[in-house]
């Protein structure tokens, strides 16, 4: 006879389940992997590793639909590769070095090779990835270190067992690819790859790899395929067949190093991360990193949002990737090698994207980290190069996270070398005209480069670009804040100069910035609610309207004051001109509080954290219908169709306005307030860098009903501002709202 237990000890069960979980226990690497929804990956990778190692599925990883190589829809998987970025735009980069396990013979052809597998099988968690294979039963298992990667491959019966290696694969075009077997359990090799956007510029990744049982013999794969007995294969289709004679049930092993210096690096990187063939200490170790960058914030409320919220964080801690082998040697931008002394030297970035939301974000919870990143820039700026080593997007508004560090009393750096590198940023506009990952085909030269900045400098604007007008305004008040703060007044006055050229494309006739052609004459522009991109970048003119980040004064003055200025704020919103999807207004819903209407503030960005929403526009138009529904969930999906995370640029999005915190401009340390989504959030504080243990935000009366902020009490006396300071933030303390169900419009105000 069964004894049932007393419902209270059963709730206390329960509730003790509840508690045990973790933050890495909420993160589901699934969400954003379905279509085109956040185009990320579910493998497994390290906070800031190179490697990423994760399945590429069939046919969206082959037709370039999928931009990190995998789709949840697709029901076949080509392989294992090694290398991505995370939710870029274009067909995405990296994908290279594929490995799978799989009976029978090679061949490179993805039609032929790419094997079902069962979706039931198939998990992941940070740092961990496996599946079974279809109609073979092969269960696949990945697991990394920040340089290295260790699979393991179980195989239930011994029928020609073997590992394919495609070296011809990858999202973008492969320029040269070598592989060579090095004694009976060895293989190594490079390839040199594009960056993404078809850029003619490449980047080459070295590898080594080892196993845990010999080959029996090696079948070479491609048009130029030599002869049996010879141990290298070169070209740009090529691979291998590796065969193994194993046991049934067997488990076959594989650790591979990465590098981009040289080959002895990833065979050191692989020995020195992963010296024996104990896969599950790697894959704990993983856990256990993740658990520490994960744990820097904890959050308490509703389940769904803490996966949400846990996830986001997760994706904001993937880029940019520690570059350092393990003799301390990375390579430049100057295609040189450097040794990095006392610090790690970060590459791989999107920093067009990312400025806005992932430095933040990673002042609060890995200043140390970030310190690195700007010390990393210092280098960049010292090797004056303009090669990335590694899979790279863009580097516009480097200036603004600097500043933003400095700004923050994160300093320890060359702060002088990285002004000087600031200031030519700034000036002759580098970042943005001279680097070929962005998109550019090729670099420019310096002379072409010089006419563009003098002409800048004469005109005031750049001829038929409003956008860049606007942006490299922003840049030259970063560096003019540098130089303030680094006693240089002549540069100081000159920068702030120059950043108020903003005003030089506004147009007073129609309340936008607007295009003027080299003569200072207005250019006709298309409807402004239409992503046009004549004469602005992926988006509208309503959705460029509001890029003033470091002067929201003189925009507001622009626009006809305060009450004119919450007028047009209202239309851009109450029309759905808003357009998440991408990055150019993503701060526009916390300009209500600059404007007298914190409660406005509080209003959308509780929507677009939790309600449907009406969005019309995808990356370059209008959707076909309008999407109504929310724009995070807990899905595959979760994102907005065509919504990329762009690095972890929406995800760090989420992160901060979750907890009720954006930073609107990079290098002016306010934080701006409105509701949390959690009734408490708490932010681990580094006391290396921050006088404060922590600082805590709770929201009493929070519901789905409840989302206005009636009044606050910091540390205990009230406050009625709807910004926080970051010296304030990090002093560490307690911020507790008061939630109710309407809003009071006397709060924040001030």
């Amino acid at each position: 006879m069964k004894k049932h237990l007393p419902v209270a000890i059963v709730l206390f069960i329960a509730g003790c389940a509840q508690e045990s979980k973790t933050p890495y226990d909420y993160v589901n690497p699934f969400f954003c992997t379905s279509g085109d929804h956040g185009q990320l990956f579910p493998g497994a990778v390290v906070p800031f590793g190179m490697v990423k190692l994760s399945p590429d599925t069939y046919p969206s990883g082959l037709d370039h639909k999928a931009h990190t190589g995998y789709n949840y829809l697709n029901e076949r998987i080509m392989g294992f590769s090694h290398i991505r970025l995370g939710g870029e735009g274009c067909e995405g980069s990296g994908g290279n070095i594929l490995v799978l396990p799989m009976h029978g013979r090679g061949s490179l052809q993805p039609a032929v090779y790419a094997s079902r597998y069962d979706k039931q099988s198939e998990t992941a968690q940070p740092g961990y990835y496996k599946a079974t294979l279809l109609p073979s039963h092969i269960n696949c298992e990945v697991t990394v270190t920040e340089h290295a990667g260790i699979h393991r491959y179980h195989f239930s019966q011994n029928d020609s067992t073997m590992m394919l290696i495609d070296l011809g694969r990858g999202f973008t075009r492969i320029d040269n690819a070598e592989l060579s077997v090095r004694g009976a359990d060895e293989i190594e090799g490079m390839v040199t790859a594009g960056h993404l956007c078809h850029s003619l510029e490449t980047y080459t990744i070295y590898f080594s790899g080892k196993f845990n049982a010999p080959m029996a013999r090696v079948e070479w794969l491609g048009d130029a395929a030599p002869g049996t007995g010879t141990q290298q294969i070169s070209g740009t289709s090529i691979g291998a067949g590796l065969y193994f004679s194993l046991a049934d049930n067997a488990t076959l092993l594989f650790k591979i190093g990465l590098s981009a210096v040289g080959i002895e690096q990833a065979r050191q990187n692989r020995d020195e991360e992963i010296p024996n063939w104990d896969f599950d200490r790697v894959r704990l170790n993983a856990k256990k990193s993740w658990q520490a960058y994960l744990g820097k914030i904890k959050v308490e409320g509703n389940e769904e949002y803490k996966k949400l919220f846990y996830t986001s964080l997760y994706r904001s801690c993937v880029m940019p990737v520690n570059a350092v082998n393990a003799d301390g040697s990375y390579r430049g931008t100057d295609k040189a090698v450097h040794t990095a002394n006392g610090y790690t030297y970060y590459d791989s970035y999107s920093l067009w994207d990312t400025f806005r939301t992932k430095y933040p974000l990673l002042s609060l919870i890995a200043p140390a980290t970030l310190q690195d990143i700007v010390r990393s820039f210092v280098a960049i700026y010292e090797q004056g190069g303009t090669h990335w080593p590694l899979p790279t997007v863009r580097r516009e508004h480097m200036v603004g996270i600097i500043a933003d560090a400095y700004s923050k009393g994160i300093r320890d750096f060359d702060v002088e070398q990285a002004y000087a590198g600031m200031r030519r940023d700034a000036y002759e506009m580098r970042a943005e005209f001279g680097n070929a990952a962005a998109g550019v085909k090729s670099l420019m030269s310096d002379s072409a480069l010089k006419i563009i900045y003098e002409q800048y400098a004469q005109l005031g604007y750049m001829p038929k670009r409003p956008d860049r007008t606007q942006e490299n305004s922003y840049d030259n008040w970063c560096v003019a804040q540098m130089a303030q703060a680094l006693n240089k007044p002549e540069d100081a006055a000159l920068l702030s100069h120059r950043a108020d050229n903003y005003r030089n494309v506004y147009n007073p006739a129609n309340g936008f910035f607007s295009a003027r052609d080299e003569k200072g004459q207005w250019l006709p522009f298309a409807d402004p609610k239409v992503i046009d991109e004549t004469y602005v970048y992926e988006a509208t003119m309503w959705q460029w309207r509001w890029f003033v980040l470091h002067d929201i004064p003189g925009l507001v003055q622009l626009l006809g004051g305060k009450e004119k200025a919450l007028r047009e704020l209202q239309t851009f919103f109450q029309e759905n001109l808003y357009n998440h999807n991408n990055e150019q207004d993503l701060h526009a819903p916390f300009l209500f509080n600059h404007v007298g209407a914190p409660w406005l503030t509080q209003e959308y960005v509780h929507n677009i954290l939790t309600q449907p929403m009406t969005q019309l526009y995808a990356s370059h138009g209008f959707y076909k219908t309008p999407y109504l529904g929310r724009i995070y969930r807990a899905v595959p999906e979760c994102y907005l169709p065509e919504m990329d995370d762009d690095c972890g640029t929406m995800s760090s999005w989420y992160v901060m306005a979750a907890m009720g915190l954006y930073q609107i401009c990079p290098g002016f340390p306010r934080y701006e307030l409105c509701s949390p989504i959690f009734a408490t959030a708490t932010i681990d504080l580094d006391s290396k860098f921050y006088p404060g243990k922590s600082f805590t935000i709770k929201a009493q009366g929070l519901s789905e009903q409840n989302h206005y902020i009636q009044s606050a009490l910091l540390n205990g006396k009230p406050y009625n501002k709807c910004y926080l300071m970051h010296q304030d933030l990090v002093k560490g303390g307690t911020l507790i709202y008061t939630i109710g169900p309407e809003p009071n419009k006397n709060w924040g105000v001030e």
